[in-house]
């Protein structure tokens, strides 16, 4: 199902902290905007998209970082969002989330550590504007760019219960080397009818042409 977006205002925006709806009592980062949100589904998946324009700015978004809006419908009525990652920091910022509804537990970030084949697999939707990040293990702290620009597609596993969803990347700029194996990885892009996707927990299964990631299960990764 398509998410129609609909239109919002005097919407704030707060960083998700994981404690309660908002964290903690904290400030927004940005107060007063406008613009559209929308929810929509792709097999098991529902998309959620927020974009923004005008509004005072109290700090600064950070791209790929964790976020809650709040604000009101223009038709009327409050709304609060789940938590979002910024996809677009500007001054026209965009926020997303990509939920399975299967289900899948947070991993933690790590470097290539098995070897993995890239199994068979289905396109189910184009995808642009690809960013694919790392993110480090604790007790590091930080983040390092492996992909930007990129185009490529949505997929699906031909086999398995649940099928593994995952993105491959045919063309984009590789800021950083790829291995099978490295995992903890966030991707965003944009889907045909413009909205963002966004998936976390991925694994390189296939560091060549195309870049194959995949949402694998169990609990290595």
């Amino acid at each position: 199902m398509i998410g129609i977006p609909v239109k919002v205002k005097n919407v704030s925006i707060y960083p998700y902290l994981g404690i309660g709806p908002i964290g903690p009592v904290v400030e927004p980062v940005l107060t007063g905007a406008s613009g559209t949100y929308s929810v929509g589904t792709l097999t098991t998946h529902v998309y959620y998209n927020l974009n923004l324009s005008g509004g005072k700015p109290n700090g600064k978004l950070g791209v790929h970082q964790k976020y809650i809006a709040m604000g009101e419908y223009e038709s009327g009525g409050q709304f609060t969002t789940v938590w979002m990652f910024c996809t677009e920091a500007d001054a026209s910022p965009e926020f997303g989330r990509t939920i399975n509804m299967i289900g899948s537990g947070d991993q933690e970030a790590g470097v290539a550590d098995a070897a993995i084949s890239v199994p068979p697999y289905i396109k189910l939707g184009p995808l642009t504007n690809i960013t694919a990040t790392l993110f480090f293990p604790p007790p590091a702290i930080g983040q390092m760019t492996l992909i930007e620009n990129g185009t490529g597609n949505i997929i699906a596993t031909k086999v398995g219960t649940p099928h593994e969803m995952g993105v491959e990347v045919i063309s984009g700029t590789r800021v950083n080397r790829l291995s099978a194996g490295m995992h903890n990885i966030m991707i965003t892009g944009k889907t045909k009818d413009g909205q963002t996707y966004t998936s976390g927990n991925m694994t390189v299964v296939g560091a060549g042409e195309p870049a194959v990631f995949l949402r694998l299960f169990g609990p290595s990764h």
